[in-house]
């Protein structure tokens, strides 16, 4: 394959930018519907960009619910906000899905499909939590879910494997989870705050082999979105635009099917490489890492994958508190999906991402931060998706 031109594709995006964010509250919270609580971030991006729902004519993101025309996601929207959209998309690649979003609607809005584009995650879980084991059991199989295999499950194979390769160890591992809740504790929103030490996590209760408690994300409620207008709207906004540099997108085997892939190589290779390619940045020109962490693991492939260190020398790069405050590589700045929320983790990050280029994070804030990566992934470890993100 010949090698990309992305210099198209780079100018397009200058066209248009991220004005607005906000996340509702983290937690269980059984008082608030999907609805609500959509609603809330939606008006609270709007309001923190200096517009209204008046001014919203596209919306990225969500499934719909079932197959009925009736129920479909643009619709839906049009009835929430109260008025016609003219665009609407989403993609569906589970947590993957997140930075492809703000990617789409970046070019979408650029390219002058719509002029404000609200990029939106999240919801209520509804139900009990027998209720959502049951259908997140569902959704793997029933051929899988007989023999006792989940989320964990698949991510606990990739984690042993890397451990039987590499020399991993659940020491290593841990010391992502360490982190995190160490940039959580200065979050005022995130859920876990208490701090947490190595001994902590390999101490926590097995769940599935060799991954612990704290090695495994939380289970919540809660909403977020992100505005993305056009270069000429944004210069009339309350906040400092936040440019989309690049992204890309990479699916590779359906997760929970094919076990007869590579485990030890993922999709985030090519949308790393890819991404930074279109935003002309090298590695050592990332000031902060955005990466959704459903468990230590996925971070720690990512982290390989997307190019920071080499195959199989995850586990003592990240070792020496390189991603703790203060370290060389800053990252999951809010707490991310282990200890700040998972209910739109991969959204949520992107989210993080522009508080801390706008430099508004207070305690947490990395000094000097001009650009980040976001990287959201699917599966396991079978669907992907990067964007950069910069301030102008």
């Amino acid at each position: 394959m010949a090698t990309p031109d992305y210099a198209a594709t780079r100018s397009l995006l200058k066209g248009a930018a991220i004005v607005g964010v906000h996340t509702t509250e983290q937690g269980d919270l059984p008082n608030r519907s999907s609805d609500d609580l959509l609603l809330e971030s939606i008006e609270g991006a709007l309001a923190d960009a200096g517009m209204t729902i008046d001014d919203v004519d596209g919306i990225a993101g969500g499934r719909s619910p079932t197959d009925s025309a009736a129920t479909a996601f643009p619709a839906y929207w049009a009835e929430m906000l109260g008025r016609p959209i003219r665009y609407f998309s989403t993609v569906d690649a589970a947590a993957a899905a997140h930075s492809a979003n703000i990617l789409h609607a970046a070019l979408a809005v650029a390219a002058g499909l719509a002029e404000t584009i609200v990029v939106v995650g999240g919801g209520s879980r509804g139900g009990s939590r027998q209720e959502n084991v049951e259908k997140m059991a569902y959704a793997h199989g029933e051929f899988d879910v007989s023999w006792g295999t989940l989320v964990p499950s698949w991510f606990a194979l990739a984690a042993r494997r890397h451990m039987h390769e590499f020399g991993t160890t659940s020491e290593q591992l841990a010391e992502i989870a360490v982190a995190t809740r160490a940039w959580a504790g200065m979050h005022p929103q995130a859920i876990m705050k208490k701090p947490i030490t190595v001994a902590d996590v390999v101490g926590s209760r097995m769940i599935s082999d060799p991954l612990h408690l704290l090695d495994c994300c939380l289970s919540n409620d809660g909403a977020g979105a992100l505005v993305i207008t056009s270069k000429a709207r944004a210069a009339d906004c309350r906040k400092k635009p936040v440019q989309v540099l690049g992204g890309a997108e990479d699916y590779t085997f359906q997760g929970y099917v094919n076990v007869s892939h590579d485990w030890l190589v993922s999709g985030a290779v090519h949308a790393g490489k890819r991404s930074l390619e279109m935003a002309d940045l090298k590695h050592d020109d990332i000031d902060l890492l955005e990466i959704y962490d459903c468990f230590t693991i996925t971070v720690l492939r990512m982290l390989e994958d997307l190019g920071f260190c080499k195959r199989g020398e995850g586990g003592p790069w990240v070792a020496d508190g390189k991603l703790r405050p203060g370290g060389s590589h800053p990252l999951n700045t809010h707490g991310g999906g282990l200890s700040w929320g998972h209910s739109f983790s991969g959204l949520a990050h992107g989210i993080e991402a522009v508080h801390q280029l706008r430099g508004e994070c207070g305690e947490r804030q990395v000094a000097g931060a001009r650009t980040a990566l976001v990287h959201s992934q699917g599966g396991p470890l079978a669907m992907h998706s990067t964007v950069i993100l910069a301030t102008p």
